[in-house]
């Protein structure tokens, strides 16, 4: 009896177990069938930038200022991004303050026309300073002859577009926007105008030939186009 029944559930199980062995590689191999069809879908990317959302840009112009001891006024242009946060507009604040993501500054005339832009293509501003235009006094407002700025024309990040990551350098230009002029293709860590107003005082850093960091100073005269660097104790 015992025998019998043991032979049953042998031929029973050599039925079922196949069964559902092949259940098991049917629904394995569909399933492999309908990843592979998802992965393999229509849309096509021409490079891995593609993938990632393109945040909208949107072009956006500060309030005109008026420039010390000119006749000129000022506004930057400058971008705002769908997926940032907004306070509010952002705007142009002499001496010092440019919105963020300026991108140019337009020069308008004592008409109020545009007479020019600061940079031919618009690139990176990320900050301009006026010397003693937060004065009142027109005697030290007449002194004022040159704007200056932190301005990035090239793409040193590698992000494929110039903003505020990449490296900004010293520019100075007359007060119309004119005679842009690059100071120092060295980092500035700061600088302040000297000699009334006619020189920039710059700080930086600058390797010995042991790798160490030595704190020095450059006198940059605008006229001359020239910089002169004081002997240093280190």
């Amino acid at each position: 009896m015992n025998n019998k029944f043991v032979k049953t559930l042998i031929i029973i199980n050599g039925i079922i177990i196949p069964i559902f062995v092949i259940i098991l590689l049917t629904d394995y191999i569909k399933t492999k069938i309908n990843r592979d069809d998802f992965d393999s879908s229509d849309i096509e990317y021409s490079s891995q930038d593609e993938k990632l959302l393109e945040l909208k840009e949107t072009i956006r112009y500060s309030s005109i200022q008026k420039i010390p001891n000119s006749e000129y006024f000022l506004v930057a242009k400058y971008l705002v991004f769908d997926n940032k946060p907004s306070y509010g507009d952002y705007d142009l604040i002499i001496p010092y303050t440019v919105p963020d993501n300026t991108i140019n500054i337009l020069f308008l005339d004592k008409n109020y026309n545009v007479v020019r832009k600061l940079l031919k293509k618009d690139c990176s501003i990320k900050k301009m300073f006026i010397s003693k235009a937060y004065l009142s006094k027109e005697k030290n407002q007449e002194t004022l002859k040159f704007l200056s700025f932190y301005i990035a024309k090239e793409d040193t990040t590698g992000e494929g577009k110039i903003n505020d990551y990449d490296q900004h350098y010293i520019y100075v230009s007359d007060l119309n926007g004119e005679n842009l002029t690059k100071v120092t293709d060295r980092e500035i860590n700061q600088y302040q105008w000297i000699s009334e107003g006619t020189e920039l005082l710059l700080q930086f850093e600058e390797k010995d030939n042991n790798g160490n960091e030595n704190l020095r100073y450059g006198i940059y005269n605008i006229q001359k186009k020239s910089m002169t660097i004081p002997e240093s104790i280190d």
